[in-house]
């Protein structure tokens, strides 16, 4: 995963994307609507993430700016 950086979990996070489409569009053909909570459940993995990748990018810069001043 290295060679991939942070991008691991934004490709992780587009898989999720695409199965949460897929069950989206089953519940939406089902008779009751679905509720606020399956989208905000959804954000809330995006949102997962992206904390994950942006922690990764720093935590990449903090150890890169170490090994140059040493």
């Amino acid at each position: 995963m290295e060679e991939l950086g942070a991008q691991w979990a934004m490709i992780l996070s587009g898989g999720q994307s695409a199965i949460v489409g897929v069950l989206f569009i089953v519940q939406a053909r089902m008779p009751m609507p679905p509720s606020i909570t399956d989208v905000a459940g959804y954000a809330a993995g995006g949102a997962f993430y992206f904390l994950i990748s942006s922690v990764w990018l720093t935590v990449g810069g903090l150890r890169r700016k170490a090994a140059e001043a040493s």
